[in-house]
């Protein structure tokens, strides 16, 4: 297996969903609940191989596509969006949430590197990641949160971490280079978007099998980031 040293790594960007909080299936749930309006149905497979990883936005502009041939507006999908985050934000504050435990002792263990900065990179909206952030009392720890609403373009586009690097430099008032940024993520696109933008990729099996992980060819792929702690 390869090595991960952390003494050579200046930032970690870490995805959300399907990273720190076990919501990917919350929000498949809340999608599939908007679209049954519309008659359209997604299933679980259909919802890895072509929606995860992709913000609200571009979830619902490909699944009109394919499903109905249509393209829609800005406007009827940002009121797609807005109805979606609400049955999301419901069920979280109705039924609480779960996370991964695993990343909890990471970013516990990582914390004693003080030259690490840590960031989050993700297609939620940012509502959804710092009301989770805050009942895990995590969000002083991040120096930068980019969500759904900083970018034109999210996952599989790099964009999201283009700018996550962009504005960790201003903040830091320093040049940080590609290799010393590495990225935490569970999907295949986030993958795909983290190794567009030349970062050290780590893919972490939470929602993708090994083997599915090992097609984008990340830096290093574990079944869980504890793993990280022993290497």
């Amino acid at each position: 297996m390869k090595k991960i040293n952390f003494e050579n790594c200046k930032a970690i960007f870490f995805d959300f969903d399907g990273v720190i909080a076990n919501t990917e299936w919350l929000h498949f749930k809340a999608f599939n609940n908007i679209l049954k309006k519309f008659n359209i149905n997604v299933s679980k497979a259909e919802y890895l191989k072509n929606y995860l990883a992709y913000d609200d936005k571009g979830c619902f502009r490909k699944v009109f596509l394919l499903k109905k041939q249509k393209s829609l507006s800005i406007d009827e999908i940002k009121k797609l969006i807005k109805e979606k985050n609400k049955i999301f934000m419901d069920e979280l504050k109705n039924n609480g949430f779960e996370f991964f435990k695993d990343t909890l002792k990471f970013i516990t263990y990582i914390k004693k590197f003080k030259h690490i900065k840590l960031c989050i990179v993700s297609g939620a909206l940012k509502q959804e990641i710092l009301y989770i952030l805050k009942k895990l009392k995590l969000r002083k720890l991040f120096q930068i949160i980019i969500s759904a609403e900083d970018v034109k373009n999210g996952k599989p586009s790099p964009e999201p971490f283009i700018l996550a690097k962009e504005k960790l430099e201003k903040k830091l008032k320093q040049k940080i280079e590609n290799e010393e940024i590495y990225v935490i993520e569970d999907s295949i696109n986030g993958l795909k978007a983290a190794k567009t933008a030349g970062f050290t990729t780590i893919g972490v099996a939470h929602t993708y099998p090994i083997y599915k992980l090992k097609l984008v060819k990340p830096f290093i792929i574990v079944k869980d980031l504890t793993e990280l702690i022993k290497l």
